[in-house]
This record gives C-alpha cells, structure tokens and sequence, in this order.
C-alpha cells in the first residue's frame, strides 16, 4: 500500500444531534479502508472529529471523499481530507504524563511550556482536559527516546510556576498511574496546618527561644536531631492536660477529610509520619481512622513533659525507611506509592515513593519531587492520579443514595 493510500479527515462545527457518529459510519460502511485512529469530542453543542484512514488498494479515493463531504454536509461541518504521505511514526521508548493546575491558562505560559519541552527534546503527543473545580487542568502526555532527567525538568517549569501560580507532575504514563495503592503524608504544614513544637512552645513560654533554634536549624547551624533536642528541652513542665487540650483545636488543612475519605473508598492504604510527636499523631491517626502513623516520643512523668524524647529521633531518613518498610509489608510496589510533605526532611520520603509531592514547598523540594502543589486544598492532589471532578462527585452521590 502505498503513502497516498492514508487520509487525515478532520471535521468540526457546533452540533446539537446526538446520531452524528451513527449517521457519519452508516456512510461509510461499504468503503473499503479501515480506521487507524479516531479522537471524538462532542461538549456543549461543540463537536470535534478526527481519523485517520487506511485504505485498501482497492479502495476509490474520490467515491470515499464524496461519502465523507455529505456525511459533513448534513450537520453543516467543516470538513478537511488529507493525505499523509509520512512513514508510520516508531512507537515511543519512553512515555509521561506531565499533569498542568492552573486557576488562569495564559498562552504565553502554554508557549514557554512547550519551547522548554521541545528544547529538551521532548515531543507533546496529546493534551486531555479533566474536569476540575475552579481549575483549569490538563494532562499532557509526553513522548521521549530517552528517560526524562526529572529534577532537571522541574527546575525549568518551577520557574514558570513562580510567574503563572501553576502545579505540575510528571509520572510515567503506564499501568500504575492511576492504580496508586498507598499515601504517606508529613504532618506539620501538611496534613494539618501549624508546626506543633511552635504552638507547644506558648504553653512553656518559650516562643522566642524555640523559633531561635529552629531559625538556626533552617540556616544549617545545627542539625535536625540537636535541634529537635533542644527545642524539646524547653517544653520542660508543659502539662499533659493543656497538651490535649492543644491537641482537641488543631487547624486541619483545608481538603484533608474529603482526601482521605476518597482515597480510603478507593482502598488506599493511608499513613502519617511525622518528626513531632506520637501525642499529637496517635490523635490523628484516631480521628480519621488511618492505617498507619509515626514520630517521636516525648517522655512524660507525673503529668507533665520531662524535656526528653524516647527512643531514637525520627528524621528524614526514618521517614523514606519507614514508607518503603510499609510498601514491603504491603505487597505494594514502588510505583504505587504516593507521598507528600512540605520540609527537605521530607525528601527521602518522596523521593521513594513514585509520586512525590512538594505541598507549599521551599523551592529545594520542589525541584527534586515528582510534582508540586501549592494550593491552599490538599485534596487538590487527586487530580495528579486522574481522578477528575465528576468522578468524585458521582462517588459522593452514590454514599448519599445509600
């Protein structure tokens, strides 16, 4: 067969039928081609049809492309036949789904999107909406002969992200992408709304020496041990009771209950590491009946906090150990691993898991995660698996049926 043998036909109009594919194949039923491709669109009395033709040796070209112009002709389409005289395109080695967050879709940032992908050789094979609150969100399916040097990647499009206030993530696009099967999620700034240690130092009147440490800590003066250490040395006295009293009020971050309950009806397997404290964990991880929780032990005698911690510190390497261990224990694998945080004491952690997401993050995280979120909603996150807004919508209809 040869070149001139293959059509590109495209046809576009507003439509309001709803028997226009039926209508267009009844014509073309005794033609003798095959359908190589098709793409379909047809929202809000717009309608969009794309296919590629194979035909047969056989095959009249003129008769075929009459059928096609009254096929489009009856809906007052636009139609435009093609032949396509290119060898078949290779299958792509490497295949990606960068996925795009933005409240404004501006073209200038879809242009420097696309010049930055062509510049690393990467080519855009296909751009899908997804049905989103608020949001404009795109998946963009990538295609590459060699893998994508991720880190690299992001730090080119996190500068778009300061000048557009866009998200992104990039994931291998094969069968785990939206067959994830277990999250680990940071506590502090992520899964809840404060850092603890901060609140806790008001019941021991020790603000301005614990932000001290922790400002010395963020300046690389000290390590995360000692100064984990320190800072819970001057909780020295806090009693228990105005602990849990602390506790009762934390703020949750916005989104985090409707995260969780979707990801749990979809049998994700949840947990919650964290380097604060079991006190403050083991609440959480009650109140929205997790599967898994972790941090530090702070030591309490008579009622109040000695100043210690028990045990060894858990750190960031605790925390990408402690979710590979789970994953292990799971059967789950890598590539079905979610993992969120907000700190560079969360990077082993999502550097493990094969989604990794920077939620409202220092620029040293963001560049070396999977992806970066940096709306105030936490379960803005779904949209990086796939799930699209009616399909959490229809989940939220089903339980209220029932």
């Amino acid at each position: 067969m040869s070149d001139s043998q293959n059509l590109l036909v495209t046809m576009q109009g507003p439509v309001s039928e709803v028997d226009v594919l039926e209508h267009f194949t009844v014509h073309l039923e005794h033609s003798a081609f095959s359908i190589r491709d098709i793409h379909y669109i047809n929202s809000q009395s717009a309608l969009s049809l794309l296919m590629r033709l194979e035909l047969a040796d056989s095959a009249d070209i003129a008769v075929l492309r009459k059928e096609l112009d009254i096929a489009a002709k009856k809906y007052n389409l636009e139609i435009q036949i093609n032949p396509l005289n290119e060898a078949p395109a290779a299958s792509p080695v490497y295949r990606y789904i960068l996925t795009l967050l933005s409240q404004q879709l501006r073209p200038e940032l879809l242009t420097k999107l696309f010049r930055q992908l062509r510049e690393r050789s990467l080519h855009v094979a296909g751009i899908s909406p997804l049905e989103a609150d608020d949001l404009h969100v795109f998946e963009i399916e990538i295609h590459a002969e060699k893998p994508i040097d991720r880190q690299q990647l992001m730090h080119g499009l996190l500068e778009l992200k300061s000048e557009y206030q866009l998200d992104l993530a990039l994931q291998a696009d094969d069968l785990f992408r939206r067959n994830k099967r277990l999250i680990f999620l940071d506590a502090d700034m992520t899964f809840i709304q404060c850092e603890m240690i901060n609140d806790m130092s008001h019941l021991a009147g020790k603000e301005a020496e614990v932000a001290e440490i922790t400002h010395r800590a963020m300046d690389g003066k000290i390590n995360f041990d000692d100064a984990l250490r320190q800072r819970v040395a001057l909780l020295k006295g806090v009693r228990l009771s105005d602990l849990e009293r602390l506790i009762l009020n934390i703020p949750y971050t916005p989104g985090v209950e409707r995260l969780v309950y979707i990801l749990k009806t979809l049998g994700y397997k949840i947990g919650i590491v964290s380097g604060g404290f079991t006190r403050v964990i083991d609440h959480i991880k009650q109140r929205f009946d997790l599967d898994y929780g972790f941090a530090n032990t702070l030591e309490v005698k008579n009622g109040e906090l000695t100043g210690g911690i028990l045990g060894d510190i858990l750190d960031g390497h605790q925390k990408g150990l402690i979710l590979r261990e789970v994953a292990l224990k799971e059967n789950i694998l890598p590539e079905q691993v979610i993992a969120v945080g907000d700190g560079a004491n969360d990077l082993e952690m999502l550097s493990s898991a094969s989604l990794g997401i920077a939620f409202n993050a220092k620029s040293f995280l963001r560049e070396r995660a999977a992806g970066s979120l940096s709306l105030p909603n936490l379960d803005a996150l779904l949209y990086f698996i796939g799930i699209s807004r009616n399909e959490v919508n229809a989940l939220f209809k089903r339980e209220r049926v029932k």
